[in-house]
């Protein structure tokens, strides 16, 4: 290395935490003080690991040996932009790195070695204090005499007081400093460590030039080309972002009346240079001429002519003109290309390849053709855009060959010959052999004497496309490294006839070196996902014949192929031997399994799995596992739980139709009919519909009601009295169970039926709507929308109205219930029934509080609901108490018209939410969280506010083996839900400090100090035996068998942050320490809440007080204290209105 890239090495090393090196060092280091090093190859794109890496508390240097890697850094930018990156790049031309200046916030250049180190620590101490992206460039042919360096214990020392320098509060940073000020500030921080100025730019030569030279770039030989007596001054530049406008304009006198601006970038892909364009603005109301031009490489004993050369020509050019110092670099243009290095471990397939298909092979993307056609031909990408243009040429072909053979060549001695030749390759132009011979065939045919036809010349020019190819396209870390998967993403969709072999090179033994997590992604299952793509998963030192025999299927296929094939080693020292044993190791344990997947085999035969020593074992798993099994299905298998078998459906359907027939007997011989039709979405019109039968019936009236979409219309013309209830949905929408019914009615409307005249149907409407709910007056016309069109509809059907249209409206004192006592006494006269005197007293609504007094401490009767699979769901009382087992029961609602279409039931799921005090878990339990979403939920989980985990579309018979594997990983969901006390929220970083370490243990203990002591949930899901029963009486020693009126939260804060918002808890706790910032107590607060019920006046969000203080070993007691004074006192009677917050 040279003498820069060592400095910056170095530098990287000491300061960082992480060093991604991409093509620098050799070895690994094993200083346990240092950077922990990720080496990648040259041709790896670097993007992921520093994304897998990229820490804000911590510094992550990159350091690639060249700048071709740059651009792909250009769309991830913004993803570690905030993060303290630095990237350290040795360059030959500076146009990658100045194509970022608009992405990066801060670019600095080194062209020395002693630079390269100074700038280096600079561009540490920048990022660190910044908490940004910092690019440093570099000239990597510097080999000065080694650079003047501080202690590594001073780096560490000053990269650790960089990264405590900036101020917080809350979170947010208090210094609102310009990026030139914060550069400023970094630079003299690292100009006092080092003991030398650092200065944005450096100026030598004449103090009053004519002529000044503004560089970027290796400009030691133009400073050295300059005399005391000239008239020129050079101004190298060494900060690029943010341009250091003020120092040019310093440096540029009035004497001055030229400015050459020369830069080292020869790939110029527009005509003016970003510098450029910055040096023209900054003297735009100067009279000063500004040239562009490039700096090149030059001698040293040559310099001086070059200069002088310079200088004459900038006296006669122009704005305009484009000047250059030296000699532009042969590799520059293009024009030279180095050999890819290939490992010589990958003959071991290369030549499997050769073997098979012979001449007939094409590897698309050759390392061979990096020679002409440069560094991109190895890319997956270009490789398939290559074949592509292939296809479209044989395309040709073949279209000139049909003309050719429809044509009338008269007078053409051969024309029976080839006539033949050209219909026997047309038929058999896919067929390896025949395809080669016939095409063969045509050219001797038309070399020997052409006719005269237009497609004969493009024929002889596209002759290499007769024979049919098997082309191939390898992937591999080492020289064709596939950037974000693209090219088999591409591939796959493209459905081009091509095959990929993709060459996975992990060792066995060394597949837990990198986290478990971000391990490769399985790219045979995403092609098998795909449907249409052959896949084969290979190890040629296990199975020789199976990689034959899956190289040759691949072959055959039409349309994309996917190889994966293993060859696991570390260095190319490694022997075939080792090689051989990795790959025992790996496919013997499953780790590399053996399979191919055809999609043209007949159903159910499509995956044939090899790996003999795992075939039953896997077998088995996939068959068990419901997300893996459609591996080795031919049909995607639904849960029994969510489609109820054809008898079950009959059965039920019995017991409907006899249950129905028997309530008809029983209204014949009671007073007059009432059909109560209702549309709910929310419950509110269904809890009215149902309270209304019940007084219905008192009054001798034979009541029934349905859903409105479930009533069949053509039935509704037989009833007599009809009533509606009806809430609002959306912008004056009808419920989703109510839209079919308003969607016919509307239907009959426009068309001018009145399929209700002369019918004996009467009708009332009630109507439920928030008048508030849409404030503008232009939106007043929805409130109770569907109640007043349903009316009007209804009238306009030839129906007759018995009562007047009754409105109920959220924003009156008693709710709807305002309007409805109106309008009910109007529905009993219009019936006759209004003079019966009701002595029986109306039963008092079912509630959340005697479902829970009802329960025997929460068990209630889930453990039947478990077992009855004729459902996916559990009953609606059960619902109320799985949560406070930390289960809530769900329904998709974007199909549910569609399965009640069907005859089905709601598709029920579940959502499980663990109990996590202070929001901390293991890496072990975070893995644990992702297998049982991979494994019972539907593949995702969800981060709460309250610094816990959710399980989402998890089936009922699921539930207890997602509650069982979350007890095995030490977490348990004990009143994650409920009206109970919920998860304490504390700062989660508990080894921030030792104050934080003690806030979160005494979070730990005042969440285990308020759990419900209940044995339900241990019998129900653990399988625990039962202890609580007529012996033994079980109660609970804080919340008593009524439990809380509602939920109740409390969060620990540790100043000046207040990250678990505090004050908007039922209790909160706020950490006071001493002069020696010991934990002694908390301040607490109470009457905190932010749950607000639409349109409910009586509810409101309320920010908490501050109580006291307490010490810390009573905080527990307070709390308790706190919350049995809510239990005791709250609102059981309105569970809208029953928080602390709402007394």
């Amino acid at each position: 290395m040279s003498s820069a890239t060592t400095a910056v090495v170095q530098v990287a090393l000491c300061a960082s935490s992480i060093l991604v090196d991409q093509g620098f060092r050799s070895g690994t280091n094993d200083d346990p003080t240092h950077a922990q090093v990720i080496k990648i190859s040259k041709s790896v794109d670097p993007v992921p690991i520093i994304l897998q890496h990229a820490n804000p508390s911590s510094l992550t240097s990159v350091t690639l040996s060249s700048t071709d890697s740059l651009i792909h850094l250009l769309p991830s930018i913004p993803s570690f932009a905030s993060s303290p990156i630095v990237i350290h790049v040795a360059y030959n031309d500076l146009a990658d790195a100045l194509s970022l200046r608009s992405a990066i916030p801060y670019i600095i250049h080194s062209s020395s070695a002693q630079q390269a180190y100074d700038h280096a620590l600079l561009a540490s101490r920048l990022a660190v204090s910044a908490k940004t992206l910092v690019l440093h460039a570099f000239s990597g042919h510097q080999t000065a005499p080694k650079a003047h360096h501080v202690t590594e214990s001073q780096i560490k020392s000053f990269i650790r007081v960089s990264d405590q320098s900036a101020p917080h509060l809350n979170g947010s940073t208090v210094d609102h400093a310009t990026p030139t000020s914060t550069y400023n500030n970094a630079a003299r921080e690292t100009a006092e460590l080092l003991g030398r100025p650092l200065s944005p730019a450096s100026y030598s030569g004449a103090s009053q030039p004519a002529v000044v030279l503004v560089t970027l770039g290796e400009a030691s030989a133009v400073q050295g080309a300059l005399g005391p007596h000239e008239s020129v001054g050079v101004l190298d530049l060494t900060l690029v972002r943010p341009f250091p406008m003020s120092y040019l304009l310093q440096h540029i006198p009035p004497t001055a009346t030229t400015v050459l601006v020369l830069e080292q970038v020869y790939k110029r892909a527009t005509k003016w240079s970003p510098l450029f364009l910055e040096v023209t603005s900054a003297l735009a109301q100067s009279p000063v001429k500004v040239v562009s031009g490039t700096l090149g490489h030059v001698q040293p004993n040559q310099a001086s002519e070059e200069i002088l050369r310079l200088l004459q020509a900038s006296e006669t050019a122009s704005s305009q003109t484009h000047l250059t110092f030296g000699h532009i670099p042969v590799t520059a243009n293009g024009l030279h290309h180095s050999a890819v290095h290939v490992p010589a471990h990958e003959s071991s397939y290369t030549k499997l390849l050769h073997h098979l298909f012979g001449n007939r092979l094409d590897v698309v993307n050759d390392p061979s053709l990096v020679k002409t056609l440069g560094e991109v031909a190895t890319r997956p990408e270009y490789a398939l855009g290559r074949i592509r243009t292939l296809d479209q040429e044989r395309a040709e072909l073949e279209e000139r060959v049909r003309e050719l053979l429809e044509a009338e060549l008269h007078g053409y001695a051969s024309q029976k010959e080839l006539h033949d030749a050209l219909a026997k390759w047309l038929t058999n132009k896919n067929d390896e052999n025949v395809s080669r011979s016939a095409g063969n065939n045509i050219v001797h045919i038309l070399e020997a004497g052409p006719p005269d036809h237009p497609s004969v010349l493009p024929i002889l020019a596209n002759r290499k496309h007769f024979p049919i190819m098997s082309r191939w396209i390898i992937g591999s870390d080492s020289w064709s490294y596939d950037l974000g998967a693209s090219g088999l993403h591409h591939l796959i969709s493209s459905s081009t006839d091509v095959n990929i072999l993709l060459l996975d090179n992990i060792p066995y033994t060394a597949r837990n070196a990198a986290d478990p997590s971000k391990r490769k992604k399985d790219a045979g299952l995403y092609a098998m996902n795909h449907g249409d793509a052959y896949v084969g998963s290979i190890a040629v030192y296990s199975s020789y014949s199976q990689s034959l025999h899956a190289l040759m299927e691949a072959d055959k296929h039409r349309g994309a192929s996917v190889i994966l094939a293993y060859l696991p080693y570390l260095s190319e020292e490694d022997s075939a031997l080792t090689v051989l044993k990795e790959t025992k190791l790996a496919v013997d344990a499953g780790y590399w399994p053996l399979y191919r997947w055809n999609p043209t085999n007949p159903d159910g035969s499509q995956f044939q799995l090899e790996s003999e020593a795992l075939k039953a074992d896997l077998q088995e798993f996939l068959d068990r596992q419901n997300h893996l099994s459609q591996l080795v299905r031919s049909q995607p298998d639904m849960a029994k739980e969510l489609v109820s078998s054809l008898g079950t459906q009959i059965q039920e359907a019995r017991r409907e139709k006899a249950k129905q027939t028997y309530e008809n007997l029983l209204s014949a011989m009671e007073g007059p009919p009432l059909l109560i039709l209702y549309a709910s979405d929310g419950g509110n019109a269904e809890k009215i519909a149902k309270r209304l039968i019940g007084r219905a019936k008192v009054r001798g009236l034979a009541a029934r009601a349905s859903t409105m979409d479930s009533f069949p219309l053509e039935e509704l013309k037989l009833e007599e009295h009809v009533a509606f209830i009806t809430s609002t949905a959306g912008q004056g929408e009808p419920p989703q169970n109510g839209r079919e019914t308003f969607r016919a009615f509307t239907a009959f409307v426009s068309k001018g039926e009145k399929p209700f005249e002369g019918t004996p149907v009467k009708f009332a409407v009630f109507g439920m709507g928030d008048s508030h709910y849409w404030p503008r007056p232009e939106d007043a016309g929805y409130y109770n929308k569907p109640g007043k069109d349903l009316d009007a509809r209804m009238e306009a059907l030839g129906a007759e109205r018995m009562a007047p249209l009754g409105l109920g409206d959220d924003q009156d004192p008693d709710g709807p219930q305002t309007g409805y006592k109106l309008w009910e006494p109007q529905l009993w006269k219009a019936l006759g029934v209004d003079g019966i005197e009701v002595l029986e007293a109306e039963p008092e609504p079912i509630t959340n509080e005697h479902i829970k007094i009802a329960s025997n401490f929460l068990r209630g009767t889930i453990v039947e609901g478990l077992k009855d699979t004729s459902t996916g769901a559990l009953a609606p009382s059960d619902g109320q108490l799985t949560k406070f087992h930390g289960i809530y029961q769900q329904d998709d609602r974007d199909i549910r018209d569609e399965r009640q279409d069907a005859g089905l039931e709601p598709a029920y799921s579940f959502m499980i939410r663990c109990r996590l005090p202070g929001g901390v878990c293991t890496p072990q339990q975070w893995l644990a969280i992702d297998r049982i979403a991979d494994e019972r939920g539907n593949g995702t989980f969800k981060l709460t506010t309250r610094q816990t985990f959710q399980f989402h579309g998890i089936i009922k018979k699921h539930l207890k083996p997602s509650i069982q594997a979350i007890n095995k990983g030490l977490m348990d969901t004990i009143a994650a839900c409920g009206d109970v006390n919920r998860t304490v929220l504390c700062s989660a970083l508990p080894t921030l400090s030792h104050l934080h370490t003690e806030v979160a243990a005494f979070a730990k203990r005042l969440s285990e100090h308020l759990l419900p002591r209940m044995t339900a949930y241990h019998e129900i899901w653990l399988d625990k035996k039962m202890v609580a029963g007529d012996a033994v009486k079980e109660f609970e020693p804080l919340y008593g068998p009524y439990y809380l009126p509602r939920k109740f939260k409390i969060a620990v804060a540790v100043p000046p942050t207040n990250d678990v918002d505090v004050f908007t808890n039922d209790v909160g706790f706020i950490a006071i320490t001493d002069d020696q910032k010991k934990l002694i107590g908390f301040n607490v607060t109470a009457g905190g809440g932010m749950g607000v019920t639409h349109s409910n006046k009586k509810t409101y969000p309320r920010t908490a007080d501050v109580l006291g203080f307490c010490p810390a070993d009573q905080g527990h007691k307070v709390a308790e204290a706190i919350m049995l004074t809510q239990r005791d006192n709250g609102n059981r009677a309105e569970y809208v209105n029953n928080q602390l917050c709402n007394p």
